[in-house]
């Protein structure tokens, strides 16, 4: 039976069809961790922040009791899980490999809403070359997510913006545009997947002030 009879039959029709992208919107799978207590709001929390460590060169981190990653918040924070596993089911990027983390990073707000304190977590696959980052607002339950696939071998570099994006006033997804700024050499020739209002591909995102 040559190829072309194959394709009539419908089942190997269709699994012909879903073995490329089979592997596309897959969400990161739940790691056991001890720390049950993680969660956004109390990374940002007045007797976190109280503890904050500041280094001679000014950056600030999080206490260990407080610096929960992102594999933590991802098994321990529903509100996170749900969002992030919404913005890879809703990606062409496969979740399901992630093994090393960062250490969080917070960032005082501007001016003096202290409703405005965020949040960086990042978490990258070695084998697939994927990068996810969160960037949170934890007090008005704001979360925006970038996921980049670096492109292995053949495949071209693509990243997506995900979570809020739609609304005028939003503070996580200005903290992911100013990351692309500040990093738009990792951005350059990178396709962008996701339509975001106002702004397309990568010179529409790193052109912006």
């Amino acid at each position: 039976m040559g190829f072309k009879n194959l394709l009539l039959i419908p089942g190997v029709a269709m699994a012909l069809y879903f073995s490329g992208i089979a592997y596309a919107g897959i969400a990161p799978e739940v790691k056991p961790s001890k720390n049950k207590n993680s969660s956004l709001k109390k990374m940002v929390s007045k007797k976190c922040l109280d503890k904050l460590m500041i280094s001679d060169d000014g950056n600030m981190s999080l206490p260990p009791e407080c610096n929960f990653s992102f594999s933590e918040l991802y098994a321990h924070d529903q509100l996170f899980r749900d969002r992030v596993a919404k913005a890879f089911k809703a990606s062409p990027f496969d979740g399901r490999f992630f093994d090393i983390e960062s250490s969080a990073e917070i960032s005082e707000p501007p001016g003096d809403n202290d409703d405005l304190w965020s949040v960086l977590l990042e978490t990258v696959s070695r084998e697939k070359d994927i990068q996810a980052l969160v960037f949170a607002v934890p007090y008005y339950n704001e979360l925006t997510v970038i996921i980049m696939d670096r492109g292995l071998g053949n495949k071209k570099c693509s990243y997506g913006v995900y979570g809020d994006t739609t609304k005028k006033i939003n503070q996580s997804l200005d903290l992911a545009h100013l990351h692309i700024l500040n990093y738009r050499g990792a951005f350059k020739g990178c396709k962008l997947v996701t339509k975001i209002p106002n702004l397309s591909g990568y010179d529409g995102l790193a052109n912006q002030s």
